[in-house]
């Protein structure tokens, strides 16, 4: 028997009658389920992505065929990351073209394909905004408390919470409704690092030092301090993870986001495109090491 999941952005009396009518035509030993993209939830963990269809007893990889019937503008990123996971598992789907999102993808998209490529990512959850309220308990049970609620938006630390209970789910349910969130295990640090990826190079290492003891993140926007250290003492694991990273989601100039946890095993937060930088040669050598990649790779062009 093979299974046909017909995809859309909302089930109404067209999308029914067009599912029915595919399904009369097929082999009687097939199977159509038509269902909502909003029903799709991922568990995510290193080189393994689970996506369940809600209100079915199917995963994405019962499938033989998937077809995005109508993504919309809405779905339209959720249904770029689904199109690269499908591409992974071998599973066949109409159009190919959503898998071509490239940097049009966004948080959820680049944390899947890092997971997918090996990496140690943190254990995650993500599942569309209006259902998050009801799967809280879920969330808990997977993830465990406190956990990590992560804006798919957020930047330089704002839209990050840490959940310590579950009334803690109301905050997201009132103030942030229409909100994505990527759910994930909390990790308590020791130390978190941020990598500068140049090329196939390490650019600057720095530890980032929290001065709030209440704060949980260690971001420089939000009063973290950095302390760059000599390149020549990252670790070789920290330092091909950051050179994985950057690879898999193809991006030259890279900042490495990582977290070596109270068993001294690291973790990769996150990778980001075009990252922030401290201007002061005195203080940080990124700029110094900028200018020598730039002045590198035009001396490559020139020959």
């Amino acid at each position: 028997m093979k299974k046909l999941l017909i995809l859309v952005d909302n089930i109404g009396p067209k999308k029914e009658f067009l599912a029915e009518y595919i399904a009369k035509n097929l082999s009687s030993n097939d199977k159509l389920v038509l269902a909502r993209f909003s029903d799709l939830v991922f568990n995510i963990e290193k080189g393994k992505v689970e996506i369940a269809i809600e209100g079915t007893d199917y995963q994405v990889k019962d499938f033989d065929l998937v077809y995005f019937r109508r993504a919309g503008g809405k779905f339209l990123s959720l249904a770029g990351t689904l199109a690269f996971c499908l591409d992974s598992f071998n599973i066949k789907f109409f159009d190919t073209s959503f898998k071509e999102m490239g940097v049009a993808g966004d948080k959820l998209t680049s944390y899947i394909r890092l997971s997918l490529a090996g990496l140690p990512t943190i254990p995650a959850y993500f599942c569309w905004h209006t259902k998050i309220f009801e799967k809280r308990k879920e969330i808990i049970k997977r993830l465990g408390l406190p956990l990590v609620a992560k804006q798919l938006s957020s930047q330089r630390g704002e839209g990050v919470f840490l959940i310590k209970k579950i009334e803690d789910f109301e905050l997201l349910n009132k103030d942030f409704s229409q909100s994505q969130f990527l759910f994930q295990k909390y990790c308590l640090g020791q130390d978190e690092y941020r990598i500068l990826v140049l090329g196939n190079k390490i650019g600057s290492f720095e530890k980032k030092i929290k001065n709030n003891p209440d704060e949980f993140r260690a971001n420089v926007a939000l009063g973290a301090k950095e302390e760059f250290i000599d390149i020549k003492k990252i670790s070789q694991e920290m330092k091909e993870i950051s050179l994985k990273a950057a690879e898999t989601l193809k991006i030259e100039i890279a900042g490495v986001d990582t977290l070596v946890d109270e068993k001294n095993q690291t973790w990769l937060l996150e990778v980001n495109r075009g990252p922030g930088l401290t201007y002061d040669p005195k203080i940080s050598p990124e700029l110094d090491s900028i200018a020598l990649f730039f002045k590198e790779e035009l001396e490559k062009i020139n020959g």
